[in-house]
């Protein structure tokens, strides 16, 4: 029966499979958001003991208590997630002929049951660095979905799959500065854990100046400080670096309206994350601004890692060269007995 489904493997797109691969993508920044608002309120040790709460799958009163629903929560929808991503793995590796769409489904498979452990392990060992590696190690298995779903998409078959010389060197130069965005935009949410496991949200406590006086510069430097001042400084840089990958896109030949398109969500995203960050020092750390704020980040950067990725199907699912030159010998074969024959009767 498993050799007769894997025979039925095929490229073709699958409406219910790209469909259930975006349902878990929705889940996913759900989970992201319930575990930001975990971290935002300090709700991360509410329960000792893991995988159970409180030695239960419903601890009394985790319904009433803020804390201890958003910590069950956030355990009940990662489970949540881990049972989705566990089906999709299955089901792209029976119907999927693409062999790089099935590892990266086995990936995103291997990322969460990585995910969940240290979640887990940060409970029993009480580790804020596990915290923070869980914290950022979840963008990455973001972004290993949303390349999946991406793969699975209608749109995806619309992106060029063979270019010219020429074309293939823009493409790959904007590959490049893609990487390197995404690089620094992954450098920037290493920071912004640091930044919210320690506590240094509001070590700098205006905006946009470092002092309630105006100055550019914080007065004092004590760590929490620098921490902070670093993640406003790196949010410059990116700014700067996304715009020229934004000019890089819309230059590039070739690229397809929706990965523009992709780059334009990406900037309207920058925009509103900047507007968040100012937020959280205006409202003092509120937890919905704060949490929305981390939330927005992980899909900017998932965004841009999405633009990126497209412009890999030329290298992911290139054209056989060859498939010409085989057209063009069965239509020469095809007119030889016809040649032959006219041939034969001029003969006669």
């Amino acid at each position: 029966m498993l050799k007769s489904a894997l025979q039925n493997r095929s490229n073709t797109w699958n409406p219910f499979l790209a469909g259930f691969a975006f349902l878990t993508l929705l889940v996913t920044i759900k989970l992201l958001y319930a575990g930001g608002f975990t971290t935002t309120i300090g709700a991360g040790m509410v329960f000792p003991d893991w995988p159970l709460s409180n030695g239960s799958l419903n601890p009394p009163g985790w319904t009433t208590d803020e804390a201890m629903l958003a910590e069950h929560g956030h355990r009940l929808l990662g489970a949540l997630v881990g049972f989705l991503t566990l089906m999709l793995a299955v089901w792209v590796h029976l119907r999927e002929e693409r062999a790089w769409v099935r590892r990266l489904a086995w990936a995103a498979l291997a990322f969460v049951i990585f995910q969940g452990l240290l979640g887990g392990f940060r409970v029993l060992l009480v580790s804020l660095d596990l915290a923070k590696i869980h914290g950022i190690t979840a963008q990455l298995f973001l972004c290993t979905l949303v390349a999946l779903v991406a793969g699975l998409s209608r749109w995806w078959r619309g992106i060029p799959q063979k270019l010219s010389a020429a074309v293939a060197r823009e493409w790959s130069r904007l590959r490049w500065i893609g990487l390197a965005l995404c690089g620094l935009i992954f450098v920037q949410l290493i920071v912004g854990a640091v930044v919210r496991h320690r506590g240094a949200g509001l070590a700098i406590s205006s905006f946009p100046h470092s002092t309630p006086e105006g100055h550019w510069l914080p007065q004092a430097w004590p760590w929490p400080v620098q921490i902070h001042f670093a993640h406003r400084v790196i949010a410059l840089f990116i700014t700067l670096a996304f715009l020229g990958w934004l000019w890089s896109v819309f230059r590039t030949t070739a690229v397809p309206r929706v990965l523009k398109g992709f780059a334009v969500a990406a900037l309207l995203l920058l925009g509103v994350q900047i507007a968040l960050g100012a937020e959280i020092i205006w409202s003092v750390r509120a937890p919905f601004q704060t949490t929305l704020h981390m939330l927005n980040g992980a899909i900017f950067f998932a965004v841009v890692w999405l633009t990126t990725f497209g412009t890999f199907r030329p290298l992911l699912e290139p054209v056989a060269e060859k498939t010409g030159e085989k057209e063009s010998s069965a239509e020469a074969g095809a007119v030889r007995p016809l040649s032959a024959l006219a041939h034969a009767r001029s003969s006669s």
